[in-house]
C-alpha cells in the first residue's frame, strides 16, 4: 500500500486532483491511501445541480467554496473538523466489492475507537441512527477511486445552512431537517481528542499490520496535479455547471 500524505494542504480541489492523477494517470499496482482535510467547502456529486444543492448567498457570505467531485452521490459540507479518506485500487472486482470492503475497514477501525458505527444503505455510515459518513466512487476503467467523509467535529449548523434540504428524501423517512439526521463522531470518543489526535489514531488503526510506504509527489507530478486543478476542479465551468 502507498500512503500519500498531503494533509498540510487544505484545498479540496488539490486533493481531488491528486486522486485523479493516481486514478487516471499513475495507475499504481498497489492500493493508494489518503487521509486529508479541506477548508470550508461544499463538495458536489458529479451529476448534481448546483443551485438545487447549495445556498449560494450563504456560501458566499461565509467564505465557503464549492468543488464538484468526479464521483456521484450527494452534496456534503466539510471544514477542518471533517476528515476525508481516499482509497484508489486497480479495478479487480465489481465496484460494489471495493466499496463493501473499504466500508467494512472504516467501520471496524471506528468501532475499535469506541464509535458505534453501522452501515446503512449503499453509501452511509451512522451512529445511533444519525449519519456521520458517506462515500462515493468513480473509475478510470482500470482503477477505482473510493472516497468519503467523516464528520468528527464539523460545524453542523453551517452544514445545515449551506446545504439545501431535499424534502422528497427527508419526509418519507419522517426526518424534519438535515440537522436532525447528522451527528459528529467526537461525542462518541472517550477522551478530549482534537481532530489531529483523531486523524493520527484513525491512521494508525487503518494502517496497522499493513505493508505501506509513504509516497511523496515529484515536481513533475505536482505540476500535473496543478494542471488538473486549474483545468477542472478550480474551474467554475466544472464546479457550477448545471
Amino acid at each position: 500500500m502507498i500512503f500519500v500524505d498531503n494533509n498540510s494542504i487544505k484545498d479540496a480541489a488539490f486533493h481531488f486532483s491528486v486522486e485523479e492523477l493516481f486514478t487516471r494517470y499513475i495507475q499504481s499496482e498497489k492500493p493508494v491511501f489518503m487521509l486529508w482535510q479541506a477548508d470550508k467547502t461544499v463538495m458536489l456529486g458529479n451529476n448534481q445541480v448546483y443551485k438545487a444543492e447549495v445556498d449560494n448567498n450563504f456560501a458566499k457570505s461565509s467564505g465557503i467554496k464549492t468543488v464538484r467531485r468526479s464521483s456521484g452521490g450527494g452534496a456534503i459540507y466539510t471544514d477542518l473538523g471533517t476528515i476525508l479518506y481516499t482509497v484508489i485500487e486497480p479495478l479487480t472486482d465489481e465496484t460494489k466489492e471495493h466499496r463493501e470492503r473499504i466500508a467494512e475497514t472504516i467501520i471496524n477501525a471506528l468501532i475499535k475507537l469506541g464509535v458505534p458505527a453501522k452501515r446503512e444503505g449503499r453509501n452511509d455510515i451512522l451512529a445511533d441512527g444519525k449519519k456521520f459518513s458517506g462515500f462515493a466512487q468513480y473509475t478510470s476503467g482500470t482503477h477505482v477511486c473510493t472516497h468519503g467523509s467523516l464528520l468528527y467535529d464539523t460545524d453542523l449548523e453551517t452544514l445545515t445552512s449551506v446545504l439545501i434540504a431535499n424534502e422528497d428524501k427527508l419526509l418519507p423517512k419522517g426526518i424534519k431537517s438535515i440537522r436532525s439526521r447528522v451527528t459528529n463522531i467526537k461525542p462518541y470518543i472517550s477522551g478530549d481528542y482534537t481532530v489531529d489526535d483523531f486523524i493520527k489514531k484513525l491512521k494508525d488503526g487503518l494502517l496497522f499490520g499493513k505493508d505501506f510506504s509513504v509516497y511523496n509527489l515529484s515536481e513533475d507530478e505536482l505540476s500535473k496535479v496543478n494542471r488538473i486543478k486549474s483545468e477542472k476542479y478550480n474551474n467554475n465551468d466544472w464546479n457550477q455547471r448545471m
